[in-house]
């Protein structure tokens, strides 16, 4: 079982809930954060002591502070832990259930559990807890769902993922050939990006560009 754990979380009933599960598995050695920048001065301050955390829990998102904060998010932690200890176990317990964000999280940064917070919340996070222990991913059945409904996303590649991006950052699609070119960004040929546009349009039964930009954003993919 684990031996040292970090909790973020900024609602201090849920973050209470966790340690005390946490207890209940004979874990006892529990630190937690309400914010992401604190909680990574503690990783690198426990790798500095070398009596570095084995597993790290957090959400993903949290409520504005009075401070000035380097990292607003739950993901911009976990990229940051992924530079400095990746080898930490990591489990997201979160509200967030947006198969564009929650496949991100898998695929890009490869967490080892993904919870989404419910009714069942206390009994899924001591199975993911006990799962990741024994080096096996666990997903929360949400989680599950909305994976086995993810084909479109698939579909999508990080060069569609720019394009789209570009498009709702202002950009017009007759200048993401020019910016492509000037980043070394290979298939960013005006006509290779027309095809491309018109085959997500088909994939997320979007008629038009904005309602295409529309319904990415609400699923998460950008």
């Amino acid at each position: 079982m684990f031996k040292k754990v970090l909790i973020v979380e900024d609602q201090q009933s849920i973050s209470k809930g966790l340690k005390s599960i946490l207890k209940d598995l004979n874990i006892d050695n529990i630190e937690a954060s309400d914010n992401c920048d604190n909680a990574l001065l503690k990783i690198r301050a426990s790798l500095i002591k070398k009596k570095p955390f084995d597993l790290l829990i957090t959400d993903l998102s949290f409520r504005e502070g009075y401070h000035l904060s380097n990292l607003s998010c739950g993901e911009e932690l976990i990229e940051q832990v992924k530079k400095v200890q990746p080898n930490l176990k990591i489990i997201v317990f979160s509200i967030e259930n947006r198969i564009g964000k929650v496949k991100k999280l898998l695929d890009k940064y490869d967490i080892d559990g993904y919870i989404a917070k419910g009714r069942r919340e206390s009994e899924d996070i001591k199975k993911a807890i006990q799962t990741v222990c024994q080096e096996r991913k666990y997903y929360s059945n949400t989680i599950l769902t909305l994976l086995k409904g993810s084909n479109n996303i698939s579909q999508v590649s990080t060069s569609d993922t720019l394009i789209l991006k570009l498009l709702a950052s202002g950009i017009k699609q007759k200048q993401i050939p020019e910016h492509f070119k000037d980043n070394n960004i290979p298939s960013g040929s005006k006509r290779s990006i027309e095809y491309r546009l018109q085959e997500l349009k088909t994939i997320f039964g979007a008629e038009t560009l904005p309602q295409l930009i529309s319904i990415v954003k609400d699923i998460g993919l950008i």
